[in-house]
């Protein structure tokens, strides 16, 4: 591996982290709107995947349906009254980036390893979604901000599982 694979993965956490700073936009009043997180955010994510396993040789089509896989999960509002909603919400956001991994996972060729990263995200996302509903934390763009991250932290280094 040489310095232009230092670049690559330095572009897949900052393609994270430009997408959850536009998750917690699109989340808040104030800002331009939910499309910022359902659609850009998303975009730059899968995007990031896609160019990722260009350059590294391996790109093949199931690359393109994290997209929306991704949409899917970050369209449904995410507030809820009760905690069944914000459940259901929540499962719905995780199982978004959950399909984004499989598709990944499938891009990639079923690699043995691989099985072990889609059952980690998918542990994860159980996590997310305890956090979300409990909610530990006094503001919201830090709850949005970590439960981003927590179930799109894998999205753009599928191209590196062997």
């Amino acid at each position: 591996m040489g310095p232009e694979q230092i670049w690559l993965v330095s572009y897949g956490f900052l393609s994270i982290f430009i997408a959850l700073v536009l998750y917690m936009m699109g989340g808040t009043s104030g800002f331009a709107g939910k499309w910022l997180r359902r659609f850009l955010a998303t975009f730059i994510l899968a995007l990031s995947a896609n160019l990722i396993a260009v350059f590294n040789s391996v790109w093949d089509w199931p690359f393109v349906l994290m997209w929306p896989a991704l949409i899917g999960g970050m369209s449904l509002g995410y507030g809820a009254d009760t905690t069944w909603g914000k459940i259901v919400k929540r499962t719905i956001f995780a199982l978004g980036t959950c399909f984004a991994g499989f598709f990944g996972y499938w891009a990639m060729g079923f690699p043995g390893f691989g099985l072990g990263i889609l059952i980690m995200q998918v542990l994860v996302g159980l996590f997310s979604v305890w956090l979300g509903v409990k909610n530990p934390y006094n503001n919201a763009p830090l709850e949005q901000g970590i439960i981003c991250l927590l179930l799109t932290f894998t999205v753009p280094f599928w191209a590196y599982v062997k």
